[in-house]
């Protein structure tokens, strides 16, 4: 983190159903850093080879009931997604944006993370819906960009991104500058969480309250922060619409 631009590429994943503002929102973390912009649309490969059985049926976690899967409404879907998808990146390079595109049916995870570099923002866009946050695909692709060398953003779906400071959760020198640095990036203000919170041993988790009451958008934390259970960590920042930029080995040395 020691050149001038803070990262070089934002590579970030979105499903069929991710939201047009958490679409906008990676642009805009795109913008900020002068970066280049690398979308990867994740197709359900799993949900299309159940629609194609004989008389398939999923299970609505929104509407909490049992629905036939068509095979065609769902590649009209993702048809659209895609269709969505590139309309806000020809968007986001008539402001200057540098981005490409690219589908991705199966080996979602490998696509992603397989050619990360130390100097890549890898975004991982949450779910809307919070089943799909526990099972394949979504969750062998989070596993695989914690494991990379790459800065890892989990973004919420319903997060805060346009408002709201950044803070910092590590003891590491390196690790509060590239607060400092993120946060001047963004345009956002640098707060300091109370309560101890830069000693060893202290966790995400026990410190998402203060972070909600603190209305903070994003924090920056080290990897033992998110404790045994990363991806609970993460989910539960999400759910308390809490960003998290976890640093990556290099920073924390």
């Amino acid at each position: 983190m020691v050149s001038t631009a803070l990262y070089s590429r934002v590579v970030a994943s979105f499903g069929a159903g991710t939201a047009p503002a958490a679409v906008d929102a990676v642009i805009e973390l795109a913008r900020c850093f002068g970066a280049e912009l690398q979308a990867v649309l994740l197709e359900d490969v799993l949900t299309l080879a159940l629609s194609e059985m004989p008389a398939p049926r999923t299970f609505d976690t929104r509407s909490a009931v049992w629905r036939d899967l068509q095979p065609t409404q769902l590649h009209e879907e993702m048809e659209l997604a895609a269709s969505l998808l590139r309309r806000r990146l020809e968007t986001a390079q008539a402001i200057g944006v540098q981005a490409r595109f690219t589908v991705v049916r199966g080996g979602a995870a490998a696509a992603l993370v397989g050619d990360a570099q130390a100097d890549d923002l890898l975004v991982i866009v949450e779910p809307d819906d919070a089943m799909a946050r526990w099972v394949q695909p979504f969750a062998g692709l989070l596993d695989a960009a914690l494991a990379a060398p790459s800065t890892v953003l989990y973004l919420p779906h319903r997060g805060r991104t346009r408002d709201g400071p950044v803070a910092v959760l590590g003891s590491s020198p390196a690790t509060r500058e590239l607060g400092r640095r993120l946060a001047q990036s963004l345009g956002a203000p640098l707060v300091a969480v109370e309560g101890d919170a830069a000693l060893p041993g202290q966790t995400l988790h026990a410190l998402l309250p203060l972070l909600r009451a603190r209305r903070v958008r994003l924090v920056v934390c080290e990897r033992a922060a998110l404790a045994a259970d990363a991806r609970q960590a993460l989910h539960e920042a999400g759910d308390q619409r809490v960003a998290v930029l976890v640093a990556p080995e290099s920073v924390r040395g």
